[in-house]
């Protein structure tokens, strides 16, 4: 691990990679770094941001980056416009891993695919073709019922060789951690 890398660098990273909120425990466990140091880097990062495009915001000890809400007309046309468009590739490739693997995490989705999902996760969570369990720990995410619907399946079970690929993907996964 480098050690001539701004802490606030390091935290700005985790918290755009992750596209989620992050608790400042979960912060401590992965960087190493004192509490007190990351609750400094993390509100030096918060008025580094204040004049951007990105915010940093948090609530109950969690922390989050998020686009500025004066902003919030240009967001709302780039999410309606990726709705009405067709999924891509990565889309698809996520949304055949939630189908078949899930419920599955944003991690173990990432770890199979080996890129970031979030974006692909989000498209389809707005799209209503999987559904975000935020119950659990790690979130989860599964196939919808209005996928199903749109497949004209009545479970995921029904999909076209989806005993062979759950038992596939499950050894590939278990392949990966080792």
């Amino acid at each position: 691990m480098a050690t001539d890398i701004n802490p606030e660098q390091i935290l700005e990273s985790l918290l755009f990679a992750y596209g989620e909120s992050l608790s400042v425990k979960k912060i401590t466990e992965i960087t190493k770094f004192p509490v007190n140091k990351v609750l400094l880097s993390l509100e030096n990062l918060r008025n580094n941001l204040a004049n951007r495009g990105i915010k940093l915001i948090n609530k109950d000890d969690k922390w989050q980056l998020v686009s500025d809400k004066e902003h919030s007309e240009y967001i709302e046309k780039l999410v309606k416009s990726e709705i009405q468009e067709e999924l891509t590739a990565a889309s698809l490739e996520v949304l055949a891993v939630v189908a078949y693997r899930g419920p599955a995490s944003k991690s173990e989705i990432e770890m199979l695919r080996g890129v970031n999902s979030g974006y692909a996760l989000r498209n389809l969570t707005l799209r209503g073709l999987i559904n975000k369990n935020e119950v659990t720990k790690p979130q989860t995410y599964q196939i919808s019922l209005g996928a199903l619907k749109k497949l004209g399946l009545n479970t995921e079970h029904e999909l076209p060789k989806y005993n062979e690929l759950k038992t596939e993907l499950l050894r590939t996964e278990k392949l990966l951690q080792n």
